[in-house]
């Protein structure tokens, strides 16, 4: 089932397609001038603006979210067949300025849609236009907060420090020089919007499929959790992933055994279908009523599509036999097929596959990390075993687990997430997060430096604005 989000004409023109081929001092593409004499007026508008900054978090995130958390890890491996050359560079860490992911451009676009979103609808609120309307007016605000949110914190996990803007840029004639901000700062903005959003948004929308496609409070809690992680802030992880967990009426786990075919379990049709049970937050594609493509075929799926990557041997070997997650996820040419359907996939129809951001599986499982850090082993253990147990393996025993020390569950978590999560733009964070980067990639393509962790900034970014300092590495 898809989520058809409206946008009239129109204002698809003016919101999404107003960018300007220009560029100025961040890269951006210039915002779209909306005109004081017929826009921001009613409260439609400002809810096709938000839908316009979706739709650029569609291009801002589809294909590269994955390109950006599996491309630098040890999931996947290249596919010969395709020489795509930016894939290798990305998996023999070539990393460099003048690859065309380096480029955040995209990601500040959906932040500055957010932006106008914010400002203009409190200008609206306090000249009246949301008058009994307050509840719609916290719908919109507040997932405009939280994409934006969402982009700072993907940016500064690649990035590092940022330029933070949370005004509006207002169009393509002026210069726009603005310094990077020191991590700890962006830190404090995305917090303070997740609060913001937090305060506005609601569990759930109606109808159900919005819950999964629009930022809920559920989508709050769990960047609050990936966040907190991030931050080995521990406590906290634990305290907004139980948010998450409580929540039975909107997440609960899919299955592997609930048809009589895998490929049409619940399980495998959260990959295929998409805004299954478990989906929490995605990024909601639709070529039949919308044109949009999500390109997954270009870096995953049959090898005879030429895709980037194809499944490495690293991950191939932690499934057990007994794991069907493995015949979902790829196939014996070592194919990655997990969001394509087996049979009768038609490429230029069908490649509208969601991008997930995050799942119950991704938070259960980040909670078991924050668990095990805080010495409450049976708990985290407990997840890890819901996950072996749905895929068909045996649990763990506490003869077994009590045996190990934290670092060596710690590795048996990781280890399930990268089974559980695999190809979904998790795994090089997950390695960085947990310092394991080095000692897992060096032996495959040398990584060896911590600075090297950051992605550089793009070198058209340097050159167009002179307060930017490209990452030590790459100096």
């Amino acid at each position: 089932m898809k989520f058809n989000r409206t946008i009239n004409g129109l204002l698809s023109l003016l919101l999404v397609l107003g960018f300007s081929a220009c560029k100025k001092a961040l890269e951006f593409n210039p915002t779209t001038e909306y005109s004081n004499a017929n826009f921001w007026k009613e409260t439609s508008q400002a809810t096709a603006a938000l839908n316009g900054a979706y739709t650029l978090l569609q291009s801002a995130l589809g294909p590269e979210g994955v390109y950006y958390g599996e491309a630098r890890a040890d999931n996947i491996a290249l596919n010969l067949i395709s020489l795509n050359t930016e894939s290798l560079n990305l998996l023999t860490n070539n990393v460099n300025s003048s690859l065309r992911i380096s480029n955040w451009n995209q990601l500040y676009a959906v932040v500055n849609q957010a932006n106008l979103v914010i400002k203009n609808t409190k200008i609206m609120k306090d000249n009246g236009i949301y008058s009994n309307k307050l509840s719609e007016y916290n719908q919109v605000t507040g997932q405009a907060y939280a994409l934006r949110a969402l982009c700072y914190f993907n940016m500064t996990r690649l990035w590092g420090d940022l330029p933070l803007v949370t005004e509006p840029l207002k169009d393509a004639t002026d210069d726009y020089y603005i310094p990077r901000s020191d991590t700890s700062q962006v830190y404090i903005q995305i917090e303070s919007d997740l609060d913001s959003a937090s305060n506005r948004l609601v569990a759930t929308y109606s109808p159900s499929i919005y819950t999964k496609a629009q930022f809920t409070l559920g989508g709050v809690n769990a960047i609050y959790t990936d966040l907190y992680m991030w931050r080995h802030q521990y406590d906290k992880a634990i305290v907004s992933s139980q948010k998450i967990i409580t929540n039975t009426a909107n997440y609960s786990l899919t299955s592997l055994t609930d048809a009589s075919v895998l490929d049409n379990t619940s399980y495998a049709k959260m990959f295929t279908t998409g805004i299954s049970s478990e989906s929490i937050f995605e990024i909601d594609y639709n070529f039949s009523e919308r044109g949009k493509r999500s390109f997954y075929i270009q870096v995953y799926g049959d090898l005879g599509f030429q895709p980037a990557f194809q499944v490495s041997e690293q991950l191939m070997t932690k499934f057990s036999p007994n794991d069907l997650r493995a015949k979902i996820a790829f196939d014996d040419r070592r194919a990655i097929n997990k969001f394509f359907e087996k049979t009768n996939f038609n490429r230029s129809q069908m490649d509208d596959k969601n991008v997930i951001i995050y799942r119950l599986s991704d938070i259960l499982l980040l909670r078991a990390e924050a668990l095990n850090k805080k010495k409450r082993v049976p708990e985290a253990i407990a997840i890890v075993n819901q996950m072996k147990v749905r895929a068909g393996e045996v649990a763990l025993l506490p003869a077994y687990y009590n045996t190990l020390t934290e670092n060596q569950i710690e590795n048996l978590i990781l280890d399930e997430r990268s089974k559980e999560l695999c190809f979904e733009g998790k795994r090089w964070f997950d390695l960085v997060r947990t310092g394991k980067a080095i000692e897992v990639m060096q032996p495959i393509n040398g990584l060896s430096d911590p600075q090297n962790y950051l992605w550089p900034i793009y070198l058209n970014e340097i050159r167009l604005n002179p307060l930017l300092k490209q990452n030590s590495y790459y100096q």
